[in-house]
C-alpha cells in the first residue's frame, strides 16, 4: 500500500478539516481493521454515515481539550443546526448529552460568576460576595463535595443557566491519533487544520512486514505507557507507578519507547530522592542517559574507585561524543576522590583567526566576514546547518525512505519515525553501506546532482531547499574530497538528533586551487558552543581545513 495516496483539500472549503479527518478514519481503517475491535470498527463506520453537520460537530470536538463542553460553546457558522447534530451524536452514543459531572469538574465548566450561585445554591449557609474569585468559590465546593459521587448537572443544579455534553470516543480518537502519527505528542488540529496540498511529501510503499504497528497489543503497549508518564505528571506515587510497568515486547520501536519512559520515570523518581528506585528504573532502560544518570548517582553513594572502574568500562564500550564527554567529566572526578591518576584525552588544537571589521549596520556578522574574505578566486557561503546535512540526505535518500517498521505512519512525514533513535543505521545496514560504497567509487556526484534535481521540494527533515542551490552543491561536491565526506557523514550517524546541529558557519570554495576551508564564526563576546566543539575535534582528525575566526570591531565602531 502506498500511504501518499490520500487526497488533498483547499482551505476554501469550510469543512476542509471535515474532509481531512475522514481520510484519517478511513486510512486507519483500512490499514489497521485487524488491530479494531469490531464495535471500534462499527463506531467509526458510524461517524462516516452521520450528516455532515453532525460529523463536523464531532471532529470540532475531538480537536478540543478536553471532553467535556458546554453546548453553547459549540457554535460553528459551518454547522448551522447545531442542536439537530448534538442529537445524531447522541443517538450513536458518541456524544453523552446527561454526563454525569464531579464537583471539580462542573466547578472548571462554570464561570466565575456561575461558581459563585453554584455555592449559593448548593452552601445556602456559605454566600459569596459578588466579588469572590473563581478560585475562592471553587475551593468552597471541593472542601464539601469533593469527595462526593459523580452526578448530572441538574441533579447538582436544578436551574443551572447552561446544559453540557461529553464526548464519548475520545479513547478511540486516542487510539486512531496513536495509530495515525505514531505518536501521542502530535494533536489532531495539527493534521486537520493543515492545507495538505502546500507540502510535498516522498510516496513510501507499506508492506505488511513494515507496517508499524503488527498487533493490538503493541498499540495496547503504546497507550499504556503515555498514561503512566500522565499518572506520573499528576503526582501520583511513583512506587504505584511502577508497579504497572509493562514487560518489553517483541517490536524493537515500541521497546524504545518503553526505555525512554522507564528513564523519565526513573529522572521523576531521582528528583523526589527514591534513590533505590531510580537506580532500578536506569539500570532496566537502554536511554542514551540512563548510564549517565546511574553512574552520577554512584558518585554520591558507591566508592570512588567503584565509579572509576564502572566509568572505564562504560567509555570503551559508547561511541557517542556527547556521552564519552560525560563518562570523561565523571572519570575525572572520581579519579580525583579515590587519588587514581587519570589524564582525560587532550583535545586536537582548533587554529584561530583573527579579522578586524568594520561594524555592519543591518547585516549579521557572518554576511560581513563574507563580503571581507571574499575575491576573484575565493566564493563564500553561509552554510552552518545545511550544506552537510542536505548532501548527506540527498544521497543517502533510499535509506531515509525506506519502508522500515516503526520509521513510516503516514503520508504527510519529513522523514521517518526513528531518524533519531539509536537503531536509525541498524535498520538500514545494506543501504547505507550501497551509499558509503558510492563516495568510495565516485558516483556519489552524480547521485547527488541528479537527486537534488528530483528531490527538490520535497518536504524532508534533513534539508533547507532555499540553502541547498545548484551552484553551491556542484562546487562543494568538486572541491570537497570524498574521504571528508564520508568522514562527516559517518559523524553524523553516530547522533543525528544532536549532529545536525553544530556545524561551522561558512565554507570558503577556492575554485582555481580546488580547495576549502570550513569557518566557524565567533562576533565580540560569542563563544564556542559544545556541539561545535565535537564538530571542529570530529573534523580536525580526519585533517579536514576547519578553523574559528574571531572577528572584532574598528575602534571607530566600539
Amino acid at each position: 500500500m502506498n500511504i501518499a495516496a490520500i487526497a488533498t483539500t483547499s482551505l476554501d472549503d469550510p469543512l476542509y478539516y471535515l474532509r481531512n479527518a475522514q481520510q484519517v478514519i478511513q486510512l486507519c481503517l483500512k490499514q489497521y481493521a485487524d488491530l479494531l475491535l469490531s464495535d471500534e470498527i462499527q463506531q467509526l463506520e458510524e461517524v462516516l454515515a452521520l450528516e455532515e453537520p453532525a460529523q463536523a460537530l464531532l471532529i470540532r470536538m475531538v480537536m478540543r481539550k478536553g471532553s467535556l463542553f458546554r453546548q453553547g460553546s459549540l457554535n460553528y457558522s459551518e454547522v448551522p443546526e447545531r442542536d439537530s447534530a448534538i442529537r445524531q451524536l447522541v443517538a450513536t452514543g458518541l456524544v453523552d448529552d446527561k454526563p454525569a459531572l464531579s464537583i471539580q469538574a462542573l466547578g472548571d465548566l462554570c464561570r466565575r460568576e456561575e461558581c459563585r450561585l453554584l455555592v449559593n445554591q448548593l452552601l445556602p449557609e456559605h454566600t459569596l460576595a459578588a466579588s469572590c474569585r473563581k478560585s475562592d468559590a471553587l475551593g468552597r465546593l471541593l472542601d464539601h463535595f469533593a469527595e462526593k459521587a459523580p452526578k448530572q448537572l441538574r441533579d447538582w443544579w436544578p436551574d443551572a443557566p447552561f446544559e453540557v455534553v461529553e464526548l464519548n470516543c475520545t479513547t478511540l480518537f486516542d487510539r486512531l491519533r496513536l495509530m495515525f502519527f505514531g505518536n501521542l505528542y502530535q494533536s489532531w488540529s495539527e493534521f486537520v487544520l493543515t492545507e495538505l496540498g502546500l507540502q510535498h511529501f516522498e510516496p513510501v510503499s507499506l508492506t505488511p512486514a513494515s507496517r508499524p504497528f503488527q498487533r493490538r497489543a503493541e498499540v495496547d503497549l503504546y497507550l499504556d505507557l503515555q498514561q503512566l508518564r500522565d499518572r506520573v505528571t499528576l503526582g501520583e506515587s511513583i512506587e504505584e507507578v511502577c508497579q504497572a510497568l509493562p514487560e518489553p515486547i517483541e517490536c524493537d520501536w515500541i521497546n524504545y519507547r518503553r526505555q525512554k519512559v522507564l528513564f523519565q520515570i526513573g529522572r521523576e523518581a531521582e528528583r523526589q530522592q527514591h534513590i533505590e528506585l531510580a537506580l532500578n528504573l536506569y539500570q532496566q532502560s537502554q536511554h542514551r542517559e540512563a548510564q549517565l544518570r546511574t553512574l552520577r548517582l554512584f558518585e554520591k553513594h558507591e566508592p570512588a574507585e567503584h565509579v572509576f572502574a564502572l566509568a572505564t568500562e562504560a567509555h570503551e564500550q559508547v561511541s557517542q561524543p556527547e556521552v564519552r564527554i560525560g563518562l570523561q567529566r565523571i572519570l575525572k572526578r572520581s579519579a580525583r576522590k579515590a587519588g587514581l591518576g587519570y589524564l582525560a584525552p587532550k583535545p586536537l588544537e582548533v587554529p584561530l583567526e583573527t579579522l578586524t571589521l568594520v561594524k555592519p549596520a543591518y547585516h549579521r556578522v557572518e554576511r560581513a566576514v563574507i563580503e571581507a574574505l571574499s575575491d576573484g578566486d575565493t566564493q563564500l557561503f553561509h552554510v552552518e546547518n545545511h550544506l552537510f546535512t542536505g548532501l548527506f540526505a540527498l544521497l543517502f535518500w533510499p535509506a531515509l525512505y525506506a519502508p522500515v517498521r516503526g520509521a513510516f505512519f503516514n503520508p504527510f512525514q519529513s522523514g521517518p519515525a526513528d531518524l533519531f533513535r539509536p537503531g536509525f543505521a541498524d535498520a538500514r545496514t545494506t543501504l547505507i553501506d550501497e551509499a558509503f560504497d558510492q563516495l568510495r567509487t565516485g558516483r556519489y556526484q552524480t547521485t547527488i546532482l541528479k537527486r537534488l534535481e528530483q528531490k527538490r521540494g520535497i518536504s524532508c527533515s534533513l534539508i533547507y531547499w532555499p540553502s541547498l542551490t545548484f551552484e553551491l552543491v556542484k562546487s562543494a561536491l568538486g572541491i570537497i574530497p570524498a574521504a571528508h565526506l564520508e568522514a562527516v557523514f559517518r559523524h553524523l550517524l553516530l547522533d543525528l538528533r544532536h549532529h545536525r546541529r553544530g556545524l561551522p558557519d561558512l565554507i570558503a570554495l577556492n575554485h582555481n586551487a580546488a580547495s576549502y576551508r570550513l569557518i566557524e564564526v565567533k562576533g565580540p563576546g560569542d563563544r564556542l558552543q559544545d556541539a561545535q566543539r565535537l564538530w571542529m575535534q570530529a573534523m580536525l582528525a580526519h585533517h579536514m581545513p576547519v578553523s574559528v575566526l574571531h572577528v572584532r570591531w574598528s575602534e571607530a565602531d566600539s
